[in-house]
């Protein structure tokens, strides 16, 4: 299969690992690591550190070797088995143990070793692994074996009962596995206690566990078990009975529990747990489940009301606030509409949430959205509050290109944080607005901008301005995906035109996708007429029209402009000749890149240096002077060459589609993207 983020987030939750999408990202991320992938995954007891590479091994297709490590466990345990035996002399044969079979699987077929309980282990272990993971050789007496790196994904976990070598660490990226949140506890109850009575106070009581200190926090197949206890036994179930047999099990941690809720002293006789303390509303997830009402009519005046028994989240959970008051409500549900965001609960509008009297954002601005919600929007005017922006695939190298770089005043410098503040003064003689950005840049979570809400429409152009070498980022205000269209059509344009934010997305696209807008006029009728003879479905929502095809999906927008049309395009599959005509005829109408080719295209992530070589190798031809655009000509497709694009970290083959007018066009299309396909698979192999 092939591994992305969003692929592997819902193979782990739907086979029984429940976690959240930054999650599912460290995993991609740690599995995608060269030369060797894996990670360490550091968590107390019971967070499923041991589990993740069992599901993780079943969602990628590959046997999984096993070895549990025990308190003084040495390197040698770790390649052999010793048995008694009386076939031998010495009443003793040695077997391969765990390490040494997967070393030798991996020559075959990829496969993931999981190291449990590394911690254990003694000190000069690390010092085997380190040999082992740079050369991958491995011996016993007789017998020597080279490792296949490449085939190897590699897991420890570990519970902090003593420090690793340095050098160790370095080889893997470090995965916190902590207790699950109580909404992701929810969601994976409700797959099979949805609708159970006792649900809430399930939650309460997991929240409880969490925070107690117990020495394991309660897991989700505990507190199933203990649901259907209470199934089971109905009227006659007794909850401290319960919890202690299912949930804490030693009375050192059933006090421990008991103490949670803030008594100083308990005493043994008083070990009890009361049902009373476990009912009620659940905090987090009370608003999924609460019954929506139209509001009271009042004489004059009618307000949204928070319930008054939400709390306000950590400052770690908050990526924007406001004060609640009509301005900002309104304020969020006007963007609400404009950007097609609907919400059954009144007290949830355009991501933010009535929480007492403030509007709170619980989920950040991604930076190549802010363009898009604030830049042609002048309804934020005057709104106080602040808003969070974040990007996880800004690098410390692309810090450099944000607008004014040098006149950033820079807090705190290292490669592994960033802190820097810009300030730019209001100058009323010249009609300059005032400015204020806080950022925060770290190696693990990239990119963090703390903007004032009033200031979001000059936050969105300042962030779009243009540099002498590239632009740091690029938009829209409808948030076209017009990069494709210029960098396979247009490829020496591409780094003028778009930031080297949004061309580093492409990586996140596994089908063909692209945007743009069109003129709406008379000349668009040609266009829908060929894609309307082999639509197979047709939905018509007022402002959208979304044709469904064989192998694409075109979307049609209506924008606040009635000149223009916004069209996206996702192709999946090999369309029909009709519709691959009809695409062309579209390109004919676009206001960017006019009359372009259909942008067959393929991103990922490699070694650019290395690929470059290997071009080469192969008849690729450096195109003009530019080293990091290359051309090929293939047989099979039509006349327009293949090319490869290097930037960064990351390598973009395209080739641009022309009908030819023939029968034949189907069968050039679908050769053309095998062939692109075919590349971007072998660049990802290249380290």
């Amino acid at each position: 299969m092939q591994i992305t983020v969003k692929k592997i987030h819902k193979s782990l939750n739907e086979n029984g690992y429940i976690c959240n999408v930054p999650f599912a990202a460290s995993i991609t991320s740690a599995i995608k690591t060269k030369p060797v992938s894996g990670a360490f995954l550091y968590g107390p007891a019971g967070t499923g550190k041991s589990y993740l590479p069992i599901v993780l091994s079943k969602t990628l297709g590959i046997d999984m070797y096993f070895y549990q490590c025990a308190p003084g466990t040495r390197e040698d345990d770790l390649l052999l088995k010793m048995f008694p035996s009386e076939d031998t002399k010495s009443g003793v044969e040695i077997k391969k143990s765990t390490v040494f079979k997967a070393a030798e699987a991996s020559h075959e077929k990829p496969v993931m070793l999981v190291l449990d309980e590394w911690d254990k282990t003694r000190p000069t272990a690390d010092g085997f692994f380190l040999d082992f993971l740079q050369y991958g050789r491995l011996s016993i007496p007789g017998t020597e074996i080279n490792a296949n790196l490449e085939n190897m994904f590699i897991f420890f976990t570990a519970n902090d009962e003593r420090d690793f070598h340095e050098a160790l660490l370095r080889r893997f990226p470090k995965i916190d596995v902590d207790p699950l949140a109580p909404s992701l506890v929810m969601s994976a109850l409700k797959m099979t206690h949805d609708g159970h009575p006792h649900l809430g106070n399930a939650i309460k009581l997991y929240e409880r566990a969490v925070v107690s200190g117990m020495s394991k926090p309660a897991t989700i197949q505990e507190m199933r078990q203990l649901l259907d206890a209470i199934t089971l036994l109905g009227n006659g179930s007794d909850w401290d009975n319960l919890v202690y047999q299912y949930i804490t099990k030693t009375p050192e941690n059933h006090k421990l529990l008991c103490e949670s809720k803030g008594i100083e002293e308990v005493k043994s006789d008083e070990l009890k747990l009361d049902v009373k303390e476990f009912e009620g509303k659940i905090k987090e997830q009370q608003q999924e489940n609460t019954d929506i009402c139209m509001p009271q009519v009042v004489k004059y005046h009618t307000n949204t009301v928070s319930d008054a028994s939400d709390t306000l989240p950590d400052d770690s959970d908050v990526y924007g606030m406001y004060d609640y008051n009509e301005k900002t409500y309104s304020y969020n549900a006007h963007s609400a509409y404009q950007n097609d965001v609907d919400s059954p609960n009144a007290n949830v509008v355009n991501d933010f949430h009535l929480i007492q009297d403030r509007l709170v954002a619980k989920k950040p601005l991604q930076l190549t959205d802010v363009i898009h919600k604030f830049h042609y929007n002048n309804l934020h005017k005057d709104v106080a509050g602040e808003i969070v922006v974040v990007d996880n695939d800004v690098t410390f190298a692309d810090l450099k290109l944000l607008p004014y770089w040098r006149d950033w005043v820079i807090r705190y410098y290292s490669n592994k944080e960033v802190v820097a503040r810009y300030v730019r003064q209001r100058d009323k003689s010249n009609d300059v607005k005032g400015l204020t950005i806080d950022m925060r840049w770290t190696k693990e979570d990239g990119l963090t901008l703390i903007c004032c809400a009033d200031e979001m429409r000059d936050i969105s152009s300042f962030l779009g301005r243009g540099t002498k070498r590239t632009r740091f980022l690029t938009g829209s205000s409808y948030n076209l995906v017009s990069t494709p269209l210029t960098a396979i059509n247009s490829p020496s344009k591409l780094r003028g035109q778009h930031g080297r934010v949004n061309i580093r997305k492409l990586v996140y696209y596994n089908h063909i996708h692209y945007s743009a807008l069109l003129y709406n006029d008379d000349k668009m009728i040609p266009c829908f007429t060929e894609l309307l003879q082999d639509a197979r479905c047709v939905e018509n929502t007022g402002d959208k029209v979304i044709y469904k095809l064989q192998g694409c999906t075109f979307t049609f927008d209506e924008t606040t402009d009635d000149e223009y049309i916004k069209c996206s395009i996702d192709i999946y599959g090999t369309p029909t000749r009709s519709t691959l005509l009809g695409l062309s005829e579209i390109s004919e109408n676009f206001t960017v890149n006019h009359g372009c080719g259909i942008p067959i295209y393929n991103a990922v992530r490699t070694n650019t240096k290395l690929l470059s070589k290997h071009l080469k190798s192969r008849g690729w031809k450096v195109q003009g002077r530019t080293r990091t655009l290359m051309h090929k000509y293939y047989k099979g497709i039509n006349h327009y060459p293949v090319i490869a694009i290097l930037f960064d970290n990351f390598v973009i083959f395209g080739h641009s589609w022309h009908p030819s007018g023939s029968k034949s066009d189907v069968r050039l299309f679908s050769n053309a993207v095998k062939i692109v396909n075919q590349l971007a698979q072998k660049a990802e192999q290249i380290v």
